[in-house]
């Protein structure tokens, strides 16, 4: 039997102003994705003359004064005494008077999806990019960027991660068998990606036939040394680089020692051990195991990414949130990705000041490994996995370079990580990276001089990708559009009330929509999940409706998978609260509300579900008096189906689906997040007959 129970009460506000802010600015029009209309690109003029310039070349640990440098289309022709250079008749003449002419710098571990990444790479004098989570959109992206359409720094991509049993992030590509591991890697080179990335849950045998099958395809590989596979097995197998100082630590252990990687449940606790003394480092570690690894590293010629920026930021403490939140750079982080940071964060409530000083010094032990690598004369390459938290996408590489002078290294040697070093890796030395003629037109202008302070490449006056310059005007331009964009797509919510949580329950994560049909919008939705007291999900949604009313929900399952109770909670336009409970039998039967929670809910199903499959599922439809009998929904699974969005917040398989009631078929497709987001709905679209209906969209807030 249903029980409901109906609360009434006045107060509160309105909350229609903020969502019709957004609807008027046009959600999808805000954030400009790879599959949206590029920013217009002027054309470059077809010579530059940099007079009068403090130059930086890079290919020694000088600065020489008073140069002109001449670039001829995408390339430099002249770097001389400015006495000594004459300048072209008709070159655009820009004045380095007291500024310093350095490389664009190279991260070689990011995740861009939008042309908004693109623009804050540039605005940070970042001109090239290695993609390590890479799909269609991405590769648009490259060939947008090398054929002029689009600005931003030159790309290099990977394909999907290639995962193993069980896959971490839905969305994946995987390989169990020597015949998956060809299967991936040919399929990575007949796409046109740059090299195939490996992760963490490969086993030692898939590992060693994707480094046999890219030797086969003359693609390499890269990425995560698996935690089966030995880091000494990974350095001499061909991988191409290895990121996150994963699998150095395992191996760099004292006999005996107790160990855990900051991805391990037991972290926590083992951080508070070491930030009270109880467990001390340099009992954990062993010098002479990573002196050793280190020259292996050198001997086999790996390449060692160590992104420190996120692991800083997988640790952050709250003084150091605080102090990050504070700076310039934050106004340009997207609004979802700030969610994603701020998520995180949470997640760590628990923490205590111990564990945080303990989460230090184990980073502190990171430093001394990127140091001993150094010293080794192994090789390193600069990159920061933007936008893990804490990591901003382009201005995070100088928090980058400063750990590594942290580490050791000097201002030059960390550069070269950024500049020199990135273009040996793509076989470039000579040609790009540096400040020389010959050399690819990639250059920063700095107020400063970064010999000195790496903290320079924040004070760029302009920016130079592939021989298109960019004054201080024209890249202010480009972040005030990540800013606005991203002010409006948090207006949407920013006046809405709070969750529906219980007692100490936070909500860590959430995805928003904004709700389309034909001309009109229907109105906004979020979607959330919180763990329990009892151990249990709960998920929330949130209906904002364009008049200003707002419908919260809440979903508890049982045991079985299917909803015990849903609670439902309506504030008028005038403040007038309405709350019912419901308190529900397990029928076997998926209840719908109407919301994007049901295809959330669904989706801990869907999951089982193997492409090309379909299934039944008796379904019973939320009314006013509790659930009713509302027929079956039938569910069709297809492949991977990817929707441009940012590389945690991107949908892969769509699921058709008919529901079949008394009042007719109504028609749906839902695509199911990856990364992330695994399993929650990225995008619906509905295709009704209802009067006044037609095609109903929820885009979501990218």
């Amino acid at each position: 039997m249903t029980n409901s129970q109906t609360i009434t009460s006045t107060g509160g506000r309105a909350y229609g102003f903020a969502l019709a802010l957004a609807i008027g600015c046009g959600i999808a029009a805000c954030d400009r994705t790879a599959d949206e209309p590029p920013v217009p690109v002027d054309r470059p003029a077809a010579i530059h003359a940099f007079t009068n310039v403090n130059v930086v070349s890079m290919t020694s640990e000088r600065v020489d004064s008073g140069q002109t440098v001449i670039v001829t289309e995408d390339q430099i022709t002249a770097v001389g005494p400015s006495a000594s250079v004459e300048t072209p008749a008709g070159a655009r003449i820009i004045d380095g008077a007291g500024k310093y002419l350095a490389p664009g710098l190279a991260d070689m571990h990011a995740h861009p999806m939008t042309t908004a990444d693109l623009d804050a790479y540039l605005a940070s004098g970042v001109t090239l990019i290695r993609a390590m989570w890479g799909e269609p959109a991405v590769l648009d992206l490259r060939e947008a960027v090398a054929s002029g359409e689009v600005a931003g720094p030159r790309i290099v991509t990977g394909g999907r991660i290639v995962d193993g049993e069980p896959i971490i992030h839905y969305g994946s590509d995987s390989a169990l068998t020597a015949a998956d591991a060809e299967n991936v890697v040919t399929r990575h080179k007949s796409a046109g990606y740059d090299f195939t990335k490996v992760y963490s849950n490969l086993s030692v045998e898939a590992f060693d036939a994707i480094a046999e099958a890219a030797r086969a395809n003359g693609i390499p590989f890269a990425g995560h040394i698996p935690d089966a596979v030995p880091a000494a097995h990974a350095f001499r197998s061909g991988m191409q680089t290895a990121e996150h100082l994963i699998g150095i630590g395992p191996a760099t252990i004292a006999e005996g020692a107790e160990y855990h990687t900051r991805f391990d449940p037991a972290f926590p606790g083992y951080a508070a051990r070491i930030g009270t003394g109880e467990i001390l480092l340099d009992e954990v570690y062993d010098d002479a195991k990573l002196g050793e690894l280190a020259q292996l590293a050198r001997q086999t010629g790996i390449w060692t990414v160590p992104t420190l920026t996120t692991i800083r930021g997988t640790a952050a403490s709250p003084d150091e949130i605080a102090a990050l939140s504070e700076r310039k750079a934050t106004e340009f982080v997207d609004y979802t990705v700030m969610s994603f940071w701020r998520m995180s964060a949470a997640l760590r409530a628990a923490w205590t000041p111990d564990t945080y000083r303990g989460a230090r010094l184990q980073l502190e032990q990171d430093l001394r490994q990127v140091k001993a690598f150094h010293d080794a004369g192994a090789r390193l390459l600069a990159g920061t996995d933007a936008p893990n938290p804490w990591a901003y996408v382009g201005f995070g590489m100088v928090d980058e370079l400063e750990l590594y002078v942290e580490a050791g290294l000097s201002p030059f040697a960390a550069l070269q990580t950024a500049t020199t070093a990135p273009a040996e890796f793509m076989n470039e030395a000579g040609r790009s990276g540096i400040v020389a003629p010959g050399a690819r037109a990639d250059l920063v202008l700095l107020d400063g001089n970064p010999l000195e302070n790496v903290a320079a490449y924040r004070d760029i006056a302009g920016v130079m990708a592939a021989g298109r310059w960019f004054d201080r005007e024209s890249l202010d331009s480009r972040l005030a559009g990540i800013k606005a964009a991203s002010d409006r797509k948090a207006a949407v919510f920013r006046d809405a009330p709070a969750w529906p949580t219980q007692g100490d329950e936070i909500v860590p994560i959430s995805a928003e929509f904004v709700l389309e049909q034909g001309e009109r919008s229907p109105g906004a939705e979020r979607i959330a999940t919180v763990a329990m007291a009892n151990g249990s999900t709960a998920y929330l949604g949130q209906f904002l409706e364009p008049g200003g009313s707002v419908r919260n929900s809440r979903v508890e399952l049982g045991d079985a998978g299917f909803a015990r109770k849903i609670t439902v909670e309506r504030t008028s336009a005038d403040g007038t609260v309405e709350r019912r409970v419901f308190e529900l039998p397990d029928t076997g039967a998926h209840i719908l509300t109407g919301t994007a929670l049901d295809w959330m809910v669904l989706g801990q199903s869907l999951g089982a579900m193997q492409d090309g499959e379909s299934r039944d599922f008796p379904i019973q439809r939320l009314e006013d008096g509790g659930p009713a009998e509302a027929g079956t929904m039938t569910v069709t699974r297809h492949p991977s189906d990817v929707i441009v969005g940012h590389f945690y917040f991107t949908g892969v398989n769509r699921h058709d689906i008919s529901i079949a009631d008394a009042n007719g078929t109504r028609e749906l497709s839902v695509w199911m997040g990856g990364g992330f987001y695994a399993g929650w709905p990225v995008k619906i679209v509905e295709r009704s007959a209802k009067p006044g209906g037609g095609r109903l969209e929820y885009r979501r807030i990218l």
